[in-house]
Formats: C-alpha cells, sequence, structure tokens
C-alpha cells in the first residue's frame, strides 16, 4: 500500500474536485461582478450553469455562499485577490490586494484558490510576490491555487504572442501555482507551445463574447487537442441564451461525448 502525506492527500482529492478523470475541466468563470458590480446573472441563470454541471466554478465570496446547494456537485474555485472596481477610472497600474485568507477560503469550502499574474507589467513584483505567499501558504493546508497570467497585464505593456504566454504560464507555476489559467494567444493549435512549456495544467480562458456558439465549442475541442487541460470560459457562459445546453456542449468537446 502507497501512501502519501496528509497535505497531499488533501491537495490530490481537492484537485480531483475540480477536474475529471481524464485530467481535463470546464470551469465556468462567474467572479466578474467583484470589479465589475455587473455581469453574471443573478437566480435562474446561475441555477441554469450549476444544471450543466461545470467541473468547477470560479466564483466571488458571495456566490460561494448563496449558491452552495447548486454548485455542490462542481469545484469551488474562490477569487481571493480584488480590491478594485471599474466603477470610475480604472486603476492604471496594479491595485490588488488579497482579499480573503487561506483559513477564510477553507471555511467556506474552496477547493482551489484562484488569483491573478502580470509578469511583463511595470509593477509586476505586486502581483508575482502575492501569488507566490499565497501559494506558499496555501501548500500547508494542501489547498490548489489557480494563476490566472496575463503577461503585461490588461493594459499589455508586452504583446500577448505565444513566447510570452508560454513564459508567463511556466512563471506562474514556478512561483507554486498548481493550475494556470492564461489567454489562447491565436488559433486553438498555436495553445501548444504554451501547455508543453509549462509543467502544470493549462487552462484557456475565454475573453471576449463571441456572437457564435458553435466557434465557441471548436476552440474548447481545438484547445483540448493542442494539449491544453480545458477551458475557463465566463462571460460566453453566463451571456449565453441557454446556459445549461452550452456547459454540456463544453463538457462533451473538453471530456469526450461519455461526458454528456
Amino acid at each position: 500500500m502507497q501512501y502519501t502525506s496528509a497535505v497531499g492527500a488533501g491537495k490530490l482529492r481537492r484537485l480531483r474536485r475540480v477536474f475529471g478523470d481524464d485530467g481535463r475541466s470546464v470551469f465556468v468563470a462567474i467572479d466578474h461582478a467583484a470589479y465589475m458590480g455587473e455581469g453574471p446573472p443573478l437566480g435562474e441563470p446561475m441555477r441554469e450553469i450549476a444544471a450543466g454541471r461545470p467541473d468547477g466554478v470560479l466564483a466571488t465570496w458571495h456566490l460561494a455562499r448563496a449558491y452552495a446547494g447548486e454548485f455542490a456537485r462542481s469545484g469551488l474555485v474562490l477569487r481571493v485577490d480584488g480590491g478594485s472596481s471599474e466603477i470610475g477610472e480604472f486603476p492604471a497600474g496594479d491595485t490588488s490586494s488579497i482579499l480573503y485568507t487561506v483559513e477564510e477560503a477553507l471555511k467556506v469550502g474552496a477547493d482551489c484558490l484562484v488569483m491573478l499574474g502580470f509578469p511583463g507589467a511595470p509593477d509586476e513584483e505586486k502581483s508575482l510576490t502575492r501569488l507566490a505567499r499565497v501559494c506558499a501558504e496555501a501548500e500547508t493546508v494542501g489547498l490548489p491555487v489557480m494563476a490566472e497570467m496575463i503577461p503585461g497585464g490588461w493594459g499589455r505593456a508586452v504583446p500577448w504572442t505565444v513566447e510570452n504566454v508560454a513564459r508567463a504560464a511556466r512563471i506562474g507555476a514556478e512561483l507554486g501555482a498548481d493550475i494556470i489559467k492564461t489567454m489562447c494567444p491565436g488559433p486553438p493549435e498555436e495553445f501548444a507551445a504554451v501547455a508543453e512549456a509549462c509543467p502544470v495544467p493549462v487552462v484557456a480562458l475565454g475573453g471576449p463574447k463571441m456572437d457564435n456558439e458553435d466557434e465557441l465549442v471548436a476552440v474548447a475541442k481545438g484547445i483540448v487537442a493542442a494539449g491544453g487541460a480545458g477551458v475557463a470560459f465566463g462571460r460566453n457562459v453566463w451571456g449565453a441564451e441557454k446556459p445549461r445546453q452550452l456547459v454540456e456542449r463544453l463538457r462533451e468537446a473538453v471530456h469526450g461525448p461519455e461526458a454528456g
């Protein structure tokens, strides 16, 4: 019989909560309202997303509490950084802070944490230091961390080339993240270079709302075909006319027909 440490066992179990047996995942990001003050609709649309059975949801503290029952079958990836909003003039630099501790995240039932990293930004040391410190703290209790790595930050201080995205993903892993969320720098096949460069699973974020859901599903298939571990789509799911059906289609695209 093979044993692992209690902390290692805890991390393994939590990662299995957000990934399928195939090592892939469909994450739905519903954490936008913490800085937008709007976005993911509450009530029935949220329940429709849950009914599609995403592997995991990237959620705010409020949604983690308010929809605990609805999302009980999905892994909870708690957004722990933030502190600024789009009301008024959006700050030019990195003004984020750590909003919740690892202990608080465990209390609300988090299976994983998510936070941003901006390698290549003028003030990159702020986000990268936050990421490293949270990863180190989370490691002591076996709580996985997803790093959302944006090269150059949202202001694109560096171009979002394949090379820069791949390097950003690698940096996130080297600082301690267990999962990387980042953009697909071009056609889905280009995601192969990002996945190959990173020693931990990499999932692709969705970006702006697409007009065609068939195109979105094709992107998900392409990401997985390129070696990605899945997708983390937000407004393309919660902005859909029928979010449950779209999540089900994404699950089939990522996990195969047996996922339906």
